[in-house]
């Protein structure tokens, strides 16, 4: 029997345990090669990155694939190794030479190998298809699908020729392996690691202490103007948070769980129990072979997660941010009566007399001599603000269905309308300085400030809110004015027909703007981005639950005899299978709970980062627990995946 014969055969004999890792390796292939597709795509690159940019981020995103594919690849491949060595042993005693060996394992990579480059080939035709086909769709282009390849040679070539790389990679890794481990130590090989650990007590405080300031220095970003971040640097903190937070797994999973876990077993009431007593010893027995999967698992469920929420986050954030930005459905400036009156009609026309409502507002401009002005109202040339009275900003607030909690503001007394929240200044008690005209100054003191802004930004960046006495005072002196009307009514912030006809009217004029216009700006500079970065994700979701599978069997073959021991001092399948289903948990809770933790804290990084334009934080928790939730589903799909093929493993003869 020939070499490649016995590889089949044993592929064959353990397809159950292969399984997995010929899903996950097409899958990641077939990422792979849908973004190289992609990545060569002309025809669709040509009408959605003008800039270049989503070129270089799928060219950068595929550079991240391929190391990701070493990586899980060699990985795997350690972990098949080292599951076999007994098998191996058993070869060299009946005569085999390393050399056959080494053939042997090269043939069995490359069936796997070539066996998912065919079928992460074949899907990933499809899913670039179907990658560019939504893409089309959100977008709105008109592209001719015939004009693409449905096929990529140039993406098949390059592709094939990276896995016959990676082939190779695992031969001479492999090679080596064998070389340097001799006849008794691959017997041995697997209970290197396996002594009694006796985690010391200063350690396991050091690692707590350390993963808790980790997460201390993170929150201490919240504190606004005086936070350490604020003071010392972003980059600087970021650095050392990130130092302390991954020591902190170290020295926690490493020292202070083990020493946690044996603190448990003196309490003799929860420890003598027919589960515990055989998971607990096991799982102290295993940690150090297990630390090193617990914390790459730790530490990628918790990248796997912020970027997760960071993706969700970028998306629903500036989606939400839209209705504040543009509060109206249309608005534009009163500059020609003419063009005023036939975009009024046209409405009126589309969409009757009783389903819309229009507001004219009057802005006063003024200059203003004073420093440190907020940066939005030094946008206006020159700086200056844009007065409007408490009446009309109620009565936008109202259209806006928006609550107004301003009250009457007297005298000289004013609130500043910012454009987004801001925590490291408060302009709360300052004094500004209105340049009314030559001769006439005014100095208005801000008792407060707002996010809701009464006219979009295109209109209006810089507007203070005054009491009506005095906006009628100021009026009189016949200031320059900025008239806008804007347009209110059910459903029409979504109405495309109505945008396309009124468009027109206002053309080559900035200050023209529709929801309907912002939204679909927004879909169409972030769609094919965010539709990137959520492959990625997909990717680390894959990594993280490979590693806890293939984590899982290997301790539980490992322990088939000791299972068996079990079954005849007279445990039931359904205790067994308890017992196992407690032992895979403990592998699978510990990075869930850590990497989930970890992620609350970098996201917590992450927020002051983006542009803060609704002022509501606790909105930040919508995308946060959503992100939380997809990781949650799919990691219990995984678990229950490992749960079940570790039980087929062990109790197989009797199932």
């Amino acid at each position: 029997m020939n070499l490649f014969t016995i590889a089949k055969k044993n592929l064959k004999k353990n397809f159950s345990m292969y399984s997995l890792y010929l899903f996950s390796t097409s899958f990641i292939i077939m990422v792979f090669f849908s973004f190289v597709t992609f990545s060569n795509n002309e025809v669709i690159l040509g009408r959605i990155s003008r800039d270049g940019r989503v070129e270089t981020m799928s060219k950068a995103i595929s550079i991240f694939l391929m190391c990701f594919v070493i990586f899980y690849m060699s990985y795997s491949n350690s972990f098949f190794i080292k599951r076999r060595v007994k098998e191996l042993a058993i070869y060299a005693l009946l005569g085999f030479k390393k050399s056959s060996m080494i053939v042997l394992l090269f043939f069995e990579n490359l069936l796997i190998c070539l066996s998912s480059l065919i079928i992460g080939i074949f899907l990933g035709c499809f899913l670039h298809r179907g990658f560019v086909i939504l893409i089309i769709h959100l977008l709105g282009l008109k592209v001719d699908l015939s004009r693409m390849d449905f096929i990529s040679v140039k993406a098949i070539i390059f592709t094939s020729l990276f896995v016959i790389f990676i082939i190779f990679a695992l031969f001479i890794s492999n090679s080596l392996f064998l070389k340097k481990n001799s006849l008794l130590s691959l017997v041995h090989v697997d209970k290197k690691s396996e002594n009694e650990v006796k985690p010391k007590i200063w350690k396991a405080t050091l690692g707590f202490i350390t993963l808790i300031c980790g997460y201390a220095l993170a929150f201490n970003i919240t504190l606004g103007k005086t936070s350490l971040w604020i003071t010392i640097g972003f980059a600087p903190m970021a650095t050392l948070t990130l130092l302390f937070v991954v020591l902190g797994t170290v020295l926690f999973i490493n020292s202070f769980l083990p020493y946690a876990i044996l603190k448990l077993k003196k309490h003799k009431k929860n420890f003598y129990r027919q589960i515990n007593i055989i998971v607990i010893p096991k799982f102290v027995y295993r940690i150090r072979t297990n630390a090193k999967t617990l914390i790459t698992s730790t530490l990628i469920s918790a990248v796997t997660l912020t970027v997760l929420g960071v993706t969700l986050i970028t998306i629903y954030f500036p989606f939400k941010s839209l209705d504040r930005v543009i509060p109206a459905a249309f608005e534009f400036p009163m500059d020609n009566t003419q063009k005023t009156n036939t975009a009024i009609n046209l409405v009126r026309k589309e969409v009757g007399e009783k389903n819309f409502f229009y507001k004219k507002t009057s802005l006063i401009k003024v200059t203003s001599s004073s420093k440190n002005l907020p940066y939005e109202y030094r946008l206006n040339k020159p700086n200056g603000f844009e007065l409007i009275s408490v009446k009309d900003y109620k009565e936008l607030m109202k259209l806006q269905n928006k609550k107004s909690s301003l009250e009457n503001l007297t005298k000289n007394n004013c609130v500043l309308v910012k454009y987004q929240q801001d925590k490291t200044d408060d302009f709360k008690g300052k004094i500004f300085e209105l340049n009314l005209n030559q001769s006439n100054t005014l100095k208005v003191n801000v008792i407060a400030s707002t996010l809701n802004n009464p006219i979009g930004f295109n209109n209006s960046i810089g507007t203070l809110i005054i009491s009506d006495d005095l906006y009628n005072k100021i009026e009189k002196l016949n200031l320059q004015h900025n008239k806008v009307i804007s347009i209110f009514g059910k459903n029409m912030k979504s109405n495309k027909l109505l945008y396309e006809k009124l468009a027109p009217i206002f053309k080559d004029n900035p200050r023209f703007q529709g929801a309907y216009q912002r939204l679909n700006e927004y879909i169409t500079e972030n769609s094919s981005t965010l539709l990137l970065i959520t492959f990625v994700t997909a990717i680390f979701f894959i990594a993280t639950g490979s590693l806890l599978y293939f984590s899982s069997l290997s301790g539980i073959y490992y322990d088939k005899n000791d299972f068996n021991i079990l079954k005849k001092i007279g445990y039931k399948n359904k205790k067994i299978k308890k017992i196992i289903r407690s032992q895979t948990s403990v592998l699978f809770i510990i990075p869930y709970i850590l990497g989930t933790i970890h992620s609350l804290f970098a996201l917590e990084c992450f927020k002051p980062l983006m542009p803060n334009l609704i002022g509501n934080t606790n909105i930040y928790w919508i995308p946060e627990l959503g992100s939380i939730g997809i990781y949650t589903i799919i990691y219990i799909v995984y678990y229950i995946i490992t749960n079940r093929v570790c039980c087929n493993m062990v109790l197989k003869k009797n199932m």
